[in-house]
């Protein structure tokens, strides 16, 4: 071939491929192939509509690349509202077990709408921030426990504590009804097909009337869930009896022998029951490091009654009595006998009357205030 023909040659093919290079560069009416191709993906689909995404080499090379994005959101939509429920059943309340003299009561939550048929209950209750929404004989604890937080008038009365009335109870709409065990068991059975029942005994036989006391207000503390608030409470009582404790023994009065009796009428004849050792208000005169002098048998209870002839028993104690101030016979009929007269702790004036609203069957904070009354009418307070 001639040069001339060789050079005509090469000049077509430059031509050609000359040609053939502007077709390809020409996009405007050729959709990548790579995009258009794969219809079944959303992330091909929303690329398509994205100039970045589509002059992008890296997201037409790479599905794991392309399809990361939608990958990472639907990870993030499906994992929050995961921990949404997380949070949410965290939240809800957690069912609480709880222990009577019957055994072990389960509540699926702990209670907010809580009766107390017993004053000793409300107390507790009261003590840890929970106000009952009926108590029986609301009066009732008005005039006698001194030393618990008042009722007001967002608490029902429901009755007599020994024959609650059910359909005032019932009305309440509560979610624990609280009793004694000096309650019958019909009236038991009857408050069972209301609500959740507790029942405690304060007089149980297989512990002391201090630790009874305790593990109850522990045990309502927990049905309502504020056993924080109840750890604090016994922390206050602890403290006080030691600093009560620590007044008695700066004014030498450790040890001192005292007699504590509660007094009454019954048909003109004066009746008087002394506390015992084993009753919770003997135990705080030993916890005081005051000596209780009365020997006699309790009952269940830790009382015993007497006539005014057998105080002649702890003649060389202290006297501290209760009584109601309208008919106080250790000022009224017991100052015309005799027997009364010659004991020595009248005859040196060593009678001390505590206030009527002094409750020696209370809880933590009936106690405290017993033990703050017990020094004070003592005399020996700093």
């Amino acid at each position: 071939m001639s040069p001339a023909s060789v050079r005509r040659v090469c000049a077509a093919l430059v031509g050609v491929l000359l040609a053939t290079g502007l077709v390809a560069c020409s996009g405007e009416d050729s959709p990548a192939p790579s995009l258009s191709t794969s219809p079944a993906s959303p992330t091909s689909q929303s690329a398509s509509t994205s100039p970045n995404v589509s002059t992008s080499p890296a997201s037409s090379a790479s599905p794991s690349a392309s399809a990361s994005p939608r990958t990472s959101v639907t990870a993030g939509a499906s994992a929050s509202p995961g921990s949404a429920a997380a949070r949410a059943r965290a939240a809800l309340p957690k069912p609480v077990t709880v222990t009577d003299v019957n055994g072990v009561v389960r509540l699926p939550a702990p209670a907010r709408r809580v009766v107390a048929l017993d004053w000793t209950y409300a107390e507790d209750l009261l003590a840890v921030g929970v106000r009952p929404v009926g108590v029986a004989d609301k009066a009732g604890y008005a005039a006698w426990v001194g030393g618990g937080p008042r009722l007001d008038h967002t608490t029902a009365e429901v009755g007599p504590r020994q024959q609650p009335d059910p359909t005032a109870v019932r009305a309440l709409r509560p979610d624990l009804i609280l009793v004694g065990a000096d309650e019958t068991n019909a009236v038991v059975a009857q408050m069972r097909k209301i609500a959740p029942v507790l029942v405690f005994d304060p007089y149980r036989p297989d512990m002391s009337a201090w630790t009874e006391m305790r593990t109850t207000f522990a045990a309502v503390a927990r049905a309502v869930g504020r056993t924080d608030q109840a750890a604090w409470v016994l922390r206050g009582l602890d403290d006080a009896i030691a600093r009560d404790r620590s007044k008695l023994a700066a004014a030498g009065a450790a040890n001192l022998p005292v007699a504590l009796a509660q007094g009454y009428s019954v048909e003109g004849v004066p009746t008087i029951r002394m506390f015992g050792r084993t009753s919770l208000a003997g135990d705080l005169l030993g916890r005081l490091g005051l000596q209780n002098d009365w020997r006699g048998e309790p009952d269940r209870y830790g009382l015993s009654t007497v006539g005014p002839a057998d105080l002649g028993q702890v003649s060389t104690a202290d006297f501290l009595y209760l009584a109601d101030p309208r008919s106080d016979i250790f000022t009224g009929a017991m100052t015309g006998r005799q027997d009364w007269r010659g004991l020595a702790f009248v005859a040196e004036r060593r009678v001390h009357r505590l206030g009527a609203r002094t409750w020696f069957f209370g809880g933590p904070l009936s106690t405290r205030a017993c033990a703050d009354a017990l020094v004070r009418a003592l005399g020996r307070s700093s």
